[in-house]
């Protein structure tokens, strides 16, 4: 066994005490700590991972499908209450979002630039949409060794930009914690929730509308179906027609309904993310 995975094993061990006695409330800032004196960045080592996550003894659960999250993710140490995970990234971003887990996360290898934010509710949007301020909070250079905390939901709202051709990020974290939506952000001020309910409901949408034609304005459509799937389909390629027509009609239902131009948002949002990572080059 390599000494990363022998010293995050030890880490989840530290961190369930911590987590049996104490609870996840305040798990991120015990988190950092035992990542910050743990200097596993050290103990990194690309072929001993390679070779150790293809052995035999390599059984235990992983804790996201392959490519669900990252180019790949691997769990290398689980406890009672916790886990470890690394997340191998090529060069790209990650949406604005928060998180349903505590925590903390720290750079083995490359250069990350961490933005976090505050997002200040102004008005509700439906059940699972909302309009508000995203104001940014701190932008931190992360390099290898650095650490920065995983706090609850809207505790904690950031987006990372891997810079080099190769990040490695470590995540050290409690299961997900209850029935609770994770939410991505525009910077143009519209907050969505990843809704499973409501995303499958838009996928069975999205598939009966390429297998056939039919009357989409005879369906139980809500203002939230609506944002989800213009949302879904803005950077689709080539537009079959019948999408096209369909997004159309939603885009009416959802300026009617809360005077809003999803389409207008996500332009803004692009516009202001161009700038910012223009300035990375």
């Amino acid at each position: 066994m390599n000494n990363l995975i022998k010293k995050s094993r030890q880490l989840t061990r530290k961190a369930d005490l911590f987590l049996t006695k104490h609870g996840p409330k305040n798990f991120h800032l015990e988190a950092r700590m035992l990542l910050e004196n743990a200097k596993l960045q050290e103990h990194y080592d690309f072929q001993e991972l390679v070779t150790d996550a293809l052995s035999q003894k390599f059984t235990h659960e992983q804790n996201f499908k392959y490519l669900e999250f990252s180019d790949l993710p691997i769990t290398i140490a689980r406890g009672e209450n916790c886990f470890i995970d690394i997340y191998f990234w090529r060069r790209r971003p990650t949406v604005i979002h928060n998180h349903h887990f505590a925590g903390a996360f720290q750079c083995l290898v490359g250069n990350n630039v961490d933005l976090e934010f505050s997002f200040t509710e102004k008005k509700k949007i439906g059940r699972y949409h909302a309009l508000g301020e995203l104001k940014l909070k701190e932008e931190r250079q992360l390099r290898a060794g650095q650490v920065v905390e995983i706090a609850l939901l809207d505790k904690f709202i950031h987006q990372n930009h891997h810079q080099d051709e190769l990040t490695v990020n470590l995540c050290f974290r409690t299961p997900d914690l209850g029935k609770i939506n994770l939410s991505n952000y525009l910077f143009s001020g519209l907050r969505f929730e990843k809704a499973p309910l409501l995303i499958a409901k838009v996928n069975r949408l999205l598939k009966f509308l390429d297998l056939e034609s039919f009357d989409f304005k005879k369906l139980d459509l809500t203002l939230d179906d609506a944002i989800s799937l213009l949302i879904q389909t803005h950077y689709s390629g080539g537009q079959h027609p019948r999408l096209s027509k369909l997004k159309t009609y939603l885009e009416r239902i959802v300026k009617e309904e809360s005077g809003l131009s999803v389409a207008k948002l996500l332009e803004g949002h692009d516009r202001r993310f161009d700038e910012i990572e223009n300035n990375y080059v």
